[in-house]
């Protein structure tokens, strides 16, 4: 699949926390990080 650089651009800026939240998506915070509760090896630290 082929993304535009407007398209990569916007994902670098998104606030993955928020945007997960948003959708329902539990998260716990660890740290400097959140770990997806359901599945915890996932860890979400800024915009990675």
């Amino acid at each position: 699949m082929y993304y535009n650089q407007d398209q990569i651009n916007r994902a670098n800026r998104a606030d993955l926390v928020s945007f997960l939240q948003a959708q329902g998506e539990p998260l716990e915070r660890a740290g400097q990080e959140y770990r997806w509760k359901r599945h915890d090896s996932l860890t979400v630290r800024g915009n990675k």
